[in-house]
């Protein structure tokens, strides 16, 4: 009979302990709730950019707080959830029309998709990954809700069911595809959208 020993790893820092994650995200949503704010002085570009770097950089080097695996999908099925959202997105510019709401400039595309691609990665990554356990329907709800609350200071109430539908398709990309990553290119087409003429 041979004994095993097993060595126990360490959790990564941050990914054993809730109540800090709770914190992050917490902060990480207190920011995003006080953009009209911090965008109101003359710096509000590069304030802009600061603050979507920083929940980039939140979201992307947070540790996973599960075990979790990335499951090996098919290419086909990955492109399919993807297809599927950004037909979501464009739909809804058919339907909703509208006007875009700054000038078509280079920078206006340049923070709208550093904006997908940070909240995706705070969003879709760090807060779905902590919420995983508790099952798919809570970690898409609960980053759903959050998502369209975040948007209420900027845009105003009325966009809460709008950005509440879009979070449950991002959300929805985030478990079909389980990959943050379909989200953020799916985020990032429809803030596109939202500027083109």
């Amino acid at each position: 009979m041979t004994a095993t020993v097993e060595i126990a790893r360490p959790a990564p820092i941050g990914a054993d302990r809730p109540l800090a994650v709770a914190l992050v995200v917490a902060a990480g949503c207190g920011l995003l709730v006080l953009r009209p704010v911090l965008f109101s002085g003359g710096h509000s570009m590069a304030i802009g950019i600061a603050l979507f770097a920083l929940l980039a950089a939140v979201g992307l080097l947070w540790p996973s707080t599960t075990g979790h695996r990335t499951r090996a999908l098919p290419v086909r099925q990955r492109v399919i959830v993807l297809g599927a959202g950004i037909a979501a997105f464009g739909l809804a510019r058919v339907i909703g029309g509208g006007e875009a709401p700054a000038p078509f400039l280079l920078r206006v595309i340049a923070l709208n998709s550093l904006a997908a691609v940070a909240e995706e990665a705070f969003f879709r990554k760090l807060a779905f990954d902590a919420l995983r356990d508790r099952g798919p329907i809570v970690a898409v709800a609960v980053t759903s809700i959050l998502f369209a609350v975040v948007h209420v200071t900027v845009y105003g109430f009325w966009v809460l069911p709008l950005d509440l539908a879009a979070g449950l398709v991002l959300g929805w990309q985030r478990w079909a595809g389980d990959s943050w990553t379909i989200p953020a290119a799916t985020h990032v087409v429809a803030n596109l959208l939202v500027v083109l003429p």
